[in-house]
């Protein structure tokens, strides 16, 4: 495994971690102006749908 294919595992680690935490506050935490429920899980779908980007990057790597 090349640096560039941990580099994306470890980003893709780490969106998946903070989709997590925003799925965790949307579901705990009271809504404010700027941040809704709505808000919270918005942000975690775009963080998953970046760490699938970086997933897809390595199998194509992978397949090389």
């Amino acid at each position: 495994m090349g640096k560039r294919e941990k580099r994306l595992e470890k980003q893709e680690k780490g969106l998946l971690e903070q989709a997590e935490r925003h799925r965790k506050r949307a579901e705990t935490e009271k809504g404010k102006k700027d941040t809704t429920r709505e808000y919270w899980l918005d942000e975690a779908e775009r963080y998953e749908k970046e760490a699938k980007k970086r997933r897809d990057i390595r199998e194509k790597l992978k397949k090389k």
